[in-house]
């Protein structure tokens, strides 16, 4: 039986499938970039960047965040499946932009050579799945069921989308109405404000966990776009907490 690379974003899902089955005898190569918010600038020179902003921001909490991603090592890595002749499986989804660009991403990279690529979609097992890092090792057993190979023209296909986000390259890459879209960091304000008037006065984390419930960005992400109307003097810090996300929040009201 020939080996399986497996291809998977994020820790949770790293740590699911390497204590699953699925990593006897198998490659696993994780993603856990944020294709979000990089700039893809450097992207065909295999590099990621993150604004200093952001970087500032969650460094200054518990997440180790760097400046500058490599994908030189994944690079490597699926390099090496290419020449074990290894079959090349994507853990992706719909609805989560990081994995969704990471499998476009892994699309363009191999859209130049003759490799075979399988995808496994969490939507398609689970609506409600908005990713497999969700998901146990039995619903991922019933997901693999649901694999199906990647013909030469979707990959084509795919690659031409994230070839054309690339050349967008503008501050944010999202999904809506089941579509990638680039948009500037301001673009989530009015949802953002209007969510916080609607909860009134609480900790930045509650707002943050109410926004994720129905746009699937990482808390991270909402965190960094809350600080920005905070600075535009749009939201208020009412109680500051030494963890920022715990500071309790609130609309600026306008005087009259």
């Amino acid at each position: 039986m020939k080996n399986i690379t497996e291809v998977v974003f994020g820790d949770s899902l790293y740590h699911e499938i390497n204590i699953s089955k699925f990593s006897q005898n198998n490659t696993i190569i994780k993603f856990d970039l944020l294709f979000s918010i990089c700039d893809l600038s450097n992207i065909d020179k295999h590099i990621l960047t993150l604004n200093n902003e952001y970087c500032s921001l969650i460094k200054s909490e518990i997440y180790n965040v760097n400046n500058i991603y490599s994908l030189k090592n994944i690079n490597d890595d699926l390099e090496e499946s290419i020449k074990n002749n290894n079959k090349i499986r994507i853990w992706t989804t719909h609805k989560q932009i990081d994995s969704y660009l990471m499998f476009l991403y892994v699309c363009s990279y191999f859209s130049t050579t003759n490799s075979e690529l399988y995808v496994l979609f969490s939507d398609e097992f689970d609506k409600n799945y908005y990713s497999p890092s969700c998901m146990n090792e039995s619903e991922l057993e019933e997901l693999s069921k649901l694999e199906h190979k990647i013909t030469k023209e979707e990959i084509k296909k795919y690659s031409n989308e994230w070839t054309e986000i690339v050349n967008n390259n503008l501050d944010m890459r999202i999904i809506e109405n089941n579509k990638v879209k680039s948009v500037a960091f301001d673009y989530y304000n009015d949802i953002i404000l209007n969510k916080l008037n609607e909860l009134g006065e609480v900790k930045m984390v509650s707002l943050v966990g109410r926004l994720m419930s129905d746009i699937h960005l990482y808390d991270t992400v909402f965190t960094y776009l809350i600080y920005r109307l905070i600075k535009k003097e749009k939201i208020i810090v009412t109680i500051k907490n030494e963890r920022y996300w715990k500071s309790i929040i609130k609309v600026k009201k306008d005087k009259i």
